[in-house]
Parts: C-alpha cells; structure tokens; sequence
C-alpha cells in the first residue's frame, strides 16, 4: 500500500463546494442542551477555525471539543456527553430522518469490535457530519463527507494499524487513531445514516481500502484517507493508487 504521503489530494471538478458550512439548525435535548453562542464565544480559536454556524460548532464539539474537555454550555461538566437528537425533534431538523443505528444497512461490518455504546458514540458524531448535507444531490453528501472526514486527518489523525479500533468508526471519530478501513467504516457510517449504499473495496485485506457508492449509474471512489473523492476512471480502480 502505498504512503498517504506521496498522494495528492484532488477533488473532481464538482468538489467546489464547502459543504460543511452550510446552515443547518440542531436540536437537542433541553437537560443536555449545545449552545452554539456559548461555545463560540467561550472557544475563540473554534470559531476561528470553523466559524460561528451551529452544525459546524457541534460537529467541532462532538469529534474534538468533548475530549478536550471544552464546555457544550455554560454549566456543563468538561467533555460532557449531550444527545443531538430526539424523536420529539427529528422530524423538525429540516425533515430529515436518519436511518437508525440498529437498521444501518451495514450494521455488522461497521460495527466490528465496538461495544453498543462505543457504536452509539461514532453514530452520534457521524450524525452531526451528514446532518448538514441531507436533501443535497448525492454527489455534493460524498464530497461533504469527504471533506469532512479529510480535516480531522489534517487536525491530527493517527494512523494506526494497532492501536484499539484502529479499523472501526469509533477508532475514527472518537479515539481518532485509525488505518484506512477505520476510515472507510467512518466513512460508510455516515453514508448509512443517510441511507447511501456502498461497497467496501477491499474490506479485511492487507491492502488500501475506501468506499465504492453508486451515483445515477456511475461508480464513485469516496474517501479521505486516500485523497479522492470523485468518479472512478475504471471498476475499482483508485486514481492515486495505481
């Protein structure tokens, strides 16, 4: 497998939108509460880094601030835990309903050695990335996931192929130590959620692994770790790996 190092990270021509800025309100629990005014006032440098929109601050909280210890509001403990959705509120997040952790459509791949909880954690966060792009054109929600994924790569990432949950999503998004299949299950969570199908190329074998999603016909290559989001110049054939 050749070094992530030595590959460029390009986009198609369709990747000229920044997904992740988008606006998008979030709704959680009133006892567990995220305030996105609080957090952006209390952590500068976040709002430096992401800017002040709600979905992109919780996304900040739930990846990174919790582990650090950041405050979700002013009279939460550090690192607290807090819940982004309930079914109360789902239905008002601009109608989108994410399909369930239980009914992901690949449940047990995903979930490899993760506990329930340790799943749910990975969920959550994963929530808050594909909130923002539901209801885009599938082609926008890969490459808003793509580059999602991408800049907590560039914000720290370790690649690992030992470390615990190296290959599963909780390794990604929650210990953010993982080998490219913990990338490519972070990856296909999110795009379960919205209820994307995809193919794990090359899944359990000592080699580069990434997403293969059917889009209107065309095959496309969706992933972070190898530096590409975009069509596939020939069946499961990665651009910067050959």
């Amino acid at each position: 497998m050749k070094s992530m190092k030595k590959v460029l990270f390009v986009l198609s021509a369709l990747c000229t939108v920044f997904l992740l800025s988008a606006a998008a309100e979030i709704r959680v629990n009133a006892a567990e509460a995220f305030d996105p005014v609080y957090y952006a006032t209390a952590y500068p440098d976040v709002a430096a880094a992401v800017g002040t929109d709600a979905a992109a601050l919780l996304n900040h909280y739930l990846l990174y601030g919790k582990n650090e210890g950041r405050l979700p509001n002013a009279s939460a403990e550090p690192g607290a835990e807090i819940e982004v959705f309930n079914e109360e509120n789902l239905n008002q997040t601009k109608g989108f309903e994410p399909v369930p952790m239980a009914k992901l459509a690949n449940l047990s791949s995903l979930r490899k050695k993760a506990t329930d909880g340790e799943l749910a954690q990975a969920y959550n966060a994963a929530l808050a990335v594909v909130t923002p792009l539901a209801g885009l054109p599938r082609e926008e929600q890969l490459i808003g996931i793509a580059k999602s994924l991408r800049a907590m790569v560039d914000s720290g990432m370790v690649y690992s192929m030992s470390a615990p949950h190296y290959n599963d999503p909780y390794g990604y998004f929650i210990l953010h130590t993982a080998s490219c299949a913990g990338c490519t299950r972070a990856t296909g969570l999110c795009l379960n959620i919205l209820g994307i199908p995809y193919e794990h190329v090359n899944e359990n074998q000592y080699s580069h692994q990434w997403c293969r999603v059917n889009v209107n016909g065309t095959y496309w290559i969706c992933d972070a770790y190898g530096l590409y989001c975009g069509p596939e110049p020939a069946p499961y054939t990665h651009p910067y790996l050959q």
